[in-house]
């Protein structure tokens, strides 16, 4: 018996491991445009010799607040918008055909690192902490890290790696890369 519980947590310590299977690269777009703009490419599908995943953002300029929209091919697949009158950032999801929250955002600053949480009744809780310097952040879900971002240095703009383990939705943590982003620069 003692024997069958060694494997157990053998094997339960092997599979809690972060094991990334996705990879993104976000790139903030020029500053000289009408607003902001990313453009995100996935990677990892690259480099097997498959059609990658392309993701953009849209940047709504008659809005009341900074509202961005995020397109999977072309089509809306989450609003996300900044809520303005809190003390520290907050971002709001929202999905576009029925107009509901989805989740939000919420930015807590401190003196040794960077804190985000989001919040969501359908995508769960979400955890995002970081080093200030390097910008380096860990993204768990439920205590188990399910993605990592790293701003990758000596680029003209801001450009970050995502990785993303396989069974997470990559445009949820694509989203909080983008808040990250958009909070670090206001």
């Amino acid at each position: 018996m003692s024997t069958l519980i060694l494997v157990l947590l053998f094997i339960g310590a092997i599979s809690a491991g972060f094991n990334p299977e996705r990879e993104f690269e976000v790139k903030q777009g020029s500053l000289l445009n009408t607003g902001r703009s990313y453009t995100i490419t996935e990677v990892s599908k690259t480099l097997n010799g498959q059609n990658p995943s392309r993701f953009s953002i849209q940047n709504e300029l008659l809005s009341l607040g900074k509202k961005l929209i995020l397109l999977d091919n072309g089509q809306p697949l989450y609003e996300f918008k900044h809520d303005l009158g809190h003390l520290y950032q907050k971002w709001s999801i929202y999905d576009p055909r029925t107009g509901d929250t989805v989740g939000t955002l919420k930015h807590r600053p401190s003196i040794i690192h960077d804190s985000y949480k989001l919040k969501s009744t359908k995508l769960g809780t979400y955890r995002i902490t970081g080093n200030i310097g390097s910008r380096t952040f860990s993204i768990t879900k439920d205590g188990h890290k399910v993605a990592e971002i790293h701003k990758k240095h000596f680029h003209v703009h801001d450009t970050y790696s995502v990785k993303i383990e396989a069974n997470q939705d990559p445009a949820v943590i694509l989203l909080v890369t983008i808040g990250i982003d958009e909070i670090r620069q206001h």
